[in-house]
């Protein structure tokens, strides 16, 4: 909080002119104003260095000479400095604003010319108070800056302690994942979520939008996977064993938030028992990448986004896996970066980055593709892979 006074420090030979300041400080419409003395300009630091003072006014004298001012204004900066000459010599009037100060008069010459006087100490007393003002402003932001970053980084830690292991072996799956915000906090999200001893749902999704709010709705969305498990392990409902009505309920429940915020997502549920794979598209893009025995493509699917609609179209697929296969997963943040001019050229680019780096992680895919990105992308950028070997 601003004080409610300013303070003019008067430094050396101003006795002249105490009573001309304070007959202009009676007549300036700002708040009431305090007056200090120093008596050299060594003492004039101590307390400028102890205390905030408004204005600055200097009397000029055999103690107090004009490379004086340079050592004082750097105490005081930014705020003014008005300095009183015994004598009118140009060169000194020019050497004395060169130096720091901003406005200068003649001490002589105060009494006759007491409205010019009047009116420049109350023009820098208005600068004085501007810069007051857009130091408490700036104080006030910077505190609310460090409150903000606590708060992310207090969001942060929890979107972390969602995520799940970055290589994790569950249900006959080997999965792994790379996550790169675009800013501090992610849009994208990732999760493997073991339903039974044989079935696993993994899922990559990609909230509108950048920053808390997005990461916010990862929360939910973390928040209603583990709720359809609960409800299966109590047999009160099984949505979790269709993927396309766990996207209906996420829709559902998503528009029932209200934030303004859909995703794109790819849920797939993994059968070890029968070696199958149902899965089912929210409007995602690129589609996943499968590879085995047979060749790498992508697979196949529609689905609106979640989120937007009421009553959204989603398409969901089952089909047989080989022994040993691997599922690439990647979010469209990726499609940003790639320099390739039109969209077949970016997924092929894809094809070729899975291809090449042979099941070695998403951290080789990654670059393979990006290589001289590490952070401060346009985009949230994911990318996961899902095995077994």
């Amino acid at each position: 909080m601003r004080d409610t006074y300013q303070t003019i420090l008067l430094v050396d030979h101003v006795a002249e002119a105490i009573d001309s300041i304070i007959d202009a400080c009676s007549h300036i419409a700002l708040r009431p104003v305090k007056v200090s003395t120093a008596y050299n300009c060594d003492y004039a630091k101590e307390l400028l260095n102890e205390h905030d003072f408004s204005l600055v006014i200097a009397g000029l004298s055999e103690t107090f000479t004009v490379d004086d001012i340079a050592s004082l204004a750097e105490f005081h900066a930014p705020k003014p400095i008005l300095v009183l000459m015994p004598e009118a010599k140009c060169d000194q009037v020019l050497l004395a604003l060169r130096k720091g100060a901003n406005d200068v008069f003649i001490q002589s010459e105060i009494a006759e010319k007491s409205a010019d006087f009047s009116d420049s100490i109350a023009k820098l007393l208005l600068l004085a108070d501007l810069i007051e003002k857009k130091l408490h402003y700036r104080n006030e932001l910077e505190k609310s800056l460090s409150e903000l970053q606590i708060d992310q980084q207090a969001a942060l830690q929890i979107q972390q302690n969602m995520l799940p292991d970055k290589e994790l072996n569950v249900g006959g799956l080997l999965a792994r994942y790379l996550l790169i915000p675009s800013l501090y906090l992610s849009g994208d999200f990732v999760d493997v979520v073991p339903i039974d001893a044989d079935k696993t749902m993994f899922y990559l999704a990609d909230v509108s939008g950048h920053g808390a709010s997005s990461a916010l709705v990862t929360v939910l969305l973390k928040n209603m996977t583990n709720r359809l498990v609960r409800n299966y392990n109590r047999s009160s409902s099984f949505d979790i064993l269709s993927p396309v009505n766990t996207l209906y309920r996420i829709n559902s429940e998503l528009l029932e938030t209200e934030l303004g915020k859909h995703l794109s997502i790819f849920v797939g549920l993994f059968d070890n028992k029968d070696s199958s794979l149902t899965y089912a598209i929210g409007g995602h893009h690129p589609m996943p990448i499968l590879t085995d025995a047979v060749g790498t493509r992508f697979l196949e699917g529609r689905g609106m986004p979640v989120g937007l609609f009421p009553e959204p179209l989603f398409d969901e697929r089952k089909l047989q896996l080989l022994d040993e296969f691997e599922i690439t997963l990647f979010s469209d943040g990726i499609l940003e970066m790639l320099p390739e001019g039109n969209m077949s050229a970016k997924e092929q680019r894809l094809i070729d980055a899975v291809i090449a780096v042979n099941g070695a992680g998403p951290d080789v895919i990654k670059e393979a593709l990006l290589p001289d990105i590490i952070n401060d992308a346009p985009d949230d950028i994911a990318i996961m892979t899902v095995c077994r070997q």
